[in-house]
């Protein structure tokens, strides 16, 4: 039994090697295939490739061994990639991950793809916008300052007490009695002067709308010299002016209110300089009470007076219009404006209002006026007018 089954294997196995020659494999060393012969001629147009003419001998064309197919192997309890012979270099740049680097082009035009592994955190870092330069220091560069350009002046004035020369002797305090009010006159043109010793004040000859009594700068006559025993704790000498003369508009409005007729003459706005009560009303005169000081307005159009007696007025409110009304008797266009403050003692002082005037009238302007350097004429301690016998100078 066993010399039997030694045979059926010997006999199996000679079977087997027989049978192999008969099988092929191109590039095995055996002669090579007869060459078929040629198919019939594919018609012009027919479908597919033509039939081939000559034998395959590299049918893979690789030298008879398979190349990658580009697949790769993966394992699928790991992911990753268990083929030794792939590889995870691209070939085209594009194709390359992005490694979360940011730019690290060192001025080398050679770009080397780097492998990241998955659990690496990207480091978002741009190095190339690091300025690793020391700093340089650089000069601060500005231009030269320019100085502002120079204000005009709105007016130009003497200083107080800087009286016409010859017409008396002045006040030179230069204390600014009412700070807060506001210029008497709302606003027209105003000239603060004499109008006793100017042209057209019967002093001088000459007509009031000459061109030069509207003219700067202008000049304090508190203090000025009159005929009438009127006076101030602030002035050196007895029989004076104790306002302050304020000449308004122009030659030509001079010239059209001379011929308007007295009650119609209203150019020229008269105003409240401080919230307050009108105290008073008199024939030619109002006064408007301010707390501790009391402000006079004299020679007004009292025919067109805009107030009342006991009527509550605020800074700026019209009271009425400058004219001549002096009770009768005319005296030239012109506003005559008096402070009188409270001394404490139960009485009333007059006070110098010129530097009053002046801050306010800047105001107005909106720009400072020109102090003018009157050197030692200012005060004039001599009279040099000569007022005739007869002639009273009240106002």
């Amino acid at each position: 039994m066993a010399r039997m089954r030694s045979l059926l294997l010997g006999a199996a196995t000679l079977l087997t090697v027989s049978a192999c020659d008969f099988i092929r494999f191109p590039g095995d060393g055996g002669p090579p295939p007869a060459t078929p012969e040629a198919g019939p001629a594919v018609p012009p147009g027919a479908p597919g490739p033509p039939p081939p003419t000559a034998p395959v001998t590299d049918p893979y064309g690789n030298g008879d061994q398979p190349t990658d197919t580009g697949t790769p192997v993966t394992d699928p309890d790991t992911g990753t990639d268990t083929d030794p012979g792939m590889t995870d270099t691209p070939t085209d740049p594009a194709d390359t991950p992005d490694t979360g680097t940011g730019d690290t082009d060192l001025g080398t035009d050679v770009d080397t793809p780097t492998d990241t592994p998955a659990d690496t955190p990207d480091d978002t870092t741009d190095t190339a916008d690091t300025d690793t330069s020391p700093p340089v220091d650089t000069p601060d560069v500005t231009d030269d300052p320019q100085p502002p350009a120079p204000v005009e002046p709105a007016f130009s004035f003497y200083g107080p007490g800087a009286l016409l020369p010859g017409t008396g002797e002045g006040s030179e305090n230069e204390t600014i009695f009412a700070p807060d009010m506001v210029f008497p006159i709302k606003d027209s043109p105003a000239y603060l002067q004499s109008m006793v010793f100017t042209f057209g004040g019967g002093m001088v000859g000459g007509d009031q709308c000459d061109e030069r009594n509207f003219e700067y700068p202008w000049r304090d006559n508190f203090c000025e010299t009159r005929t009438s025993n009127r006076n101030s704790a602030y002035c050196p000498m007895n029989k004076i002016h104790q306002g302050q003369d304020i000449r308004v508009g122009t030659p030509e409005s001079c010239q059209s209110e001379r011929s308007t007729s007295a009650a119609d003459r209203d150019a020229h706005e008269v105003v409240a300089v401080e919230d307050g009560v009108i105290s008073n009303v008199g024939s030619y005169s109002v006064n408007l009470r301010s707390g501790g000081r009391i402000y006079k307005y004299l020679h007004l159009n009292m025919k067109k007076l805009a107030v009342s007696i006991g009527d509550t007025v605020q800074a700026g409110d019209t009271i009425g219009y400058v004219s001549n009304d002096f009770g009768g008797t005319p005296t030239v266009l012109h506003l005559h404006f008096e402070i009188t403050q409270n001394n404490g003692n139960g009485g009333w002082d007059y006070v110098p209002p010129y530097t009053s005037l002046v801050a306010a009238y800047e105001r107005r302007e909106n720009g400072p006026g020109e102090l003018i350097d009157d050197g030692d004429v200012a005060i004039a301690s001599v009279p040099a007018f000569v007022i005739p016998e007869g002639v009273e100078i009240i106002e």
